[in-house]
């Protein structure tokens, strides 16, 4: 694509965003305490350790059935490899299925397209708004689920566009079945789309579709999710199980919502997946171009991207109930038709193309902008050796915004690089930040300061009082058990973590309380029951 041209200089910009990419998404990984869906995710892993049962989630002892256990199971072997459970361990494996993802997108790009735009693309990925300032801070499963969705989209179109039909089937449901041990239901819907859309566009459906190959491989490909499922029913009835799965993925259509929430929503969507993924979704506006459809249909590849990313979206789009990571898969669809499609306007009319190159210019501008202004706020000078990180990022980013000035045929990767660097700066002075002032981090000292005056005795949460997921999980990791629930109170010898709101003639004393991440204030008491 003549948008990226290809030199030597080029190839060592990709090299020098790869090498960024390190301490952008490492540097203070661990320092800021989990969020809520972050703690379930590790509790499910440490529970598992406890009570050495790995088919059944649990979550203070009792099943959890939100989600299948796959990716408890990656937490629980790097915790394990670490020592410890914690923010390092499960944030690495969301980091390591990210840069599988980026990798992935290089080595299927570069089968139809030269080395510097498949490595441009997945520089794109990791710097999209919405990954770099929030989903590679986090370990959370979509990142993993959505590279094995984008997975999928690549074999079906390799392997159906080679004939390897039977391979094609197998792989896509062994695909689809580990895409369920992650996510549950939302997988099978992206299978039913995926497959009949990939059989459409190559024209194979009426013969493919009903042919005893496609159902006889689809077993086979799905064999390793039926058989945890068939170790799973000897302890839990599967009819629960699937019943809250559904559950959980209706609870974000229009069945729950109503008419009314659902019109908004279909009409905010795309301008709310606009903002979330900024910069690169500003490429969106290259549909607006009489030839658009034409440079679509030119190439088979991007052809097959762009349908993959119309037929599967509206899945997301009808929902109401959706956050922008459960998009990813999409990103890498999106960028290549975009920048694609930008390559050949430009063969067309450079000058029209200028407001793409700008915008990205005035990316790195504001990148350098709001470097230059990190002195302003008085949090900012708290930190250790700020003025250091100050002074490079701003010098390095002014040399940024003059290259990408100077040399703007390599505009996107210098922008790319400008996002990177904004994040190190981000690490180094707004996390220690987050670190002092987050209510999570607040609840993890509380936790971790009462487990070490009473974490030798039991604990147990009465009845219905909510610890909520944060203090679920560090109380449990620091006093290294399973904190059950009980409505009993004929254990003096135990702590009771107490809402005495919710429980105000609890029989027994306190003794500390417990700060959680809302800054709600919870008990431990002590019953006076023998």
């Amino acid at each position: 694509m003549d948008l990226i041209k290809k030199s030597f200089s080029t190839v060592q910009l990709l090299w020098i965003g790869i090498a960024l990419s390190v301490p952008a998404f490492l540097w203070n990984l661990g320092s800021v305490a989990f969020i809520g869906d972050e703690a379930i995710r590790s509790l499910v892993a440490f529970e598992m350790k406890l009570s050495g049962n790995f088919i059944v989630p649990t979550l203070n002892g009792e099943a959890y059935y939100n989600k299948p256990p796959l990716y408890n199971w990656f937490i629980y072997f790097v915790s394990e490899a670490f020592g410890s459970y914690g923010e390092w361990p499960t944030r690495l494996v969301n980091l390591c299925f990210l840069g599988l993802f980026a990798f992935s997108v290089y080595y299927f790009t570069l089968k139809q397209f030269d080395q510097i735009t498949a490595a441009c693309l997945s520089l794109m990925l990791l710097t999209s708004g919405r990954i770099l300032f929030w989903d590679s801070m986090v370990g959370l499963i979509d990142i993993c689920f959505c590279w094995i969705v984008y997975l999928n989209f690549m074999l079906l179109y390799f392997w159906g566009k080679a004939g390897k039909w039977f391979y094609l089937f197998i792989g896509s449901y062994f695909l689809c079945g580990i895409a369920f041990l992650l996510k549950g239901l939302p997988a099978l819907v992206f299978q039913a789309i995926s497959i009949t859309c990939c059989l459409i566009l190559l024209r194979q459906f009426k013969l493919r579709i009903l042919s005893l190959q496609h159902i006889g491989a689809a077993l086979l490909g799905l064999l390793p999710a039926l058989s945890y499922y068939l170790l799973y029913a000897s302890q839990v009835s599967l009819s629960k199980v699937f019943s809250v799965l559904l559950d959980q993925s209706m609870q974000r259509t229009g069945t729950h919502h109503g008419i009314g929430k659902t019109a908004i929503h279909v009409f905010t969507f795309p301008f709310e997946q606009l903002y979330h993924f900024l910069p690169w979704s500003t490429l969106v506006f290259v549909v607006f171009h009489k030839k658009f459809w034409s440079w679509i249909q030119s190439n088979e590849f991007v052809k097959f991207n762009f349908w993959m990313l119309i037929a599967n979206l509206p899945v997301y789009w009808l929902s109401v109930q959706v956050y922008p990571r459960y998009l990813l898969m999409f990103i890498p669809l999106f960028n290549l038709c975009g920048v694609y499609c930008l390559s050949q306007w430009e063969l067309l009319n450079q000058k029209q193309v200028r407001i793409f190159k700008l915008i990205f210019l005035l990316v790195i501008c504001l990148a350098t902008v709001s470097i230059a202004m990190f002195p302003v706020f008085i949090q900012a000078r708290s930190v250790s050796n700020w003025w250091l990180l100050w002074i490079f990022g701003t010098l390095l980013m002014v040399y940024i915004l003059w290259a990408g000035i100077k040399l703007n045929h390599q505009l996107i990767l210098w922008t790319c690089i400008s996002l990177l660097v904004f994040r190190i700066i981000f690490n180094g002075i707004l996390i220690p930040i987050r670190e002092i002032t987050f209510d999570e981090n607040a609840c993890k000292r509380d936790c971790k300061r009462t487990a070490a005056l009473y974490g030798d005795q039991k604990w147990w949460i009465y009845g219905q009082t909510q610890t909520h997921q944060v203090a679920r999980f560090y109380t449990s990791v620091f006093t290294n058990q399973i904190i059950y629930k009980t409505f009993l109170t004929n254990k003096p010898e135990a702590i009771y973590l107490v809402d005495l709101k919710q429980y105000p003639g609890f029989p027994g004393k306190v003794v500390d309380s417990l700060q959680l991440e809302r800054r709600q204030i919870i008990y431990l008491m002590k019953t006076n029951i023998r």
